[in-house]
């Protein structure tokens, strides 16, 4: 785990909250310039990626940032990362910064998450994609 507190001319307050009954297994790694929070009862597979940041803002990168080594740009402070409660992480997973993956869902391994899933849900792929849904009401998965 890695709470960046500081950065070449930045200053961050990380926080990364752990929830109960979670288990991290080997080489996987967390890391927070703003907010990483996992739910409990979570399970993360192996050479898992969870993070809030990155290396410049791709939304805003100008044609000067181009030329610039990824090493050397601002790290991007203000994104939320949220895993919620009971979901299950497979092996090789990475979470984007900002994404948020509702209870009880679960990502395939190898996916990268770039997007927010909602509770109750499998996703997989690069990027992944919502594959089935679990019905409350009548107790089943629904292929999407």
């Amino acid at each position: 785990m890695e709470a960046i507190t500081a950065y070449p001319g930045q200053a961050f307050s990380p926080s990364i909250v752990i929830g109960n009954n979670v288990f991290i297994s080997r080489w996987s790694h967390i890391a927070a310039t703003c907010l990483v929070k996992i739910g409990d009862g979570v399970l993360i597979g192996s050479k898992v990626l969870i993070t809030d940041h990155q290396h410049g803002d791709y939304a805003e990168t100008t044609k000067q940032d181009i030329f610039v080594s990824p090493a050397q740009r601002r790290l991007t402070s203000n994104l939320e990362t949220i895993i919620g409660n009971n979901v299950w992480l497979g092996d090789g997973v990475i979470v984007m910064p900002g994404v948020k993956i509702g209870d009880s869902s679960v990502i395939g391994a190898n996916s990268v998450v770039t997007h927010d899933v909602p509770s109750f849900t499998v996703a997989a792929g690069v990027p992944a994609v919502a594959l089935k849904r679990f019905d409350l009401t009548t107790q089943e998965w629904r292929k999407l």
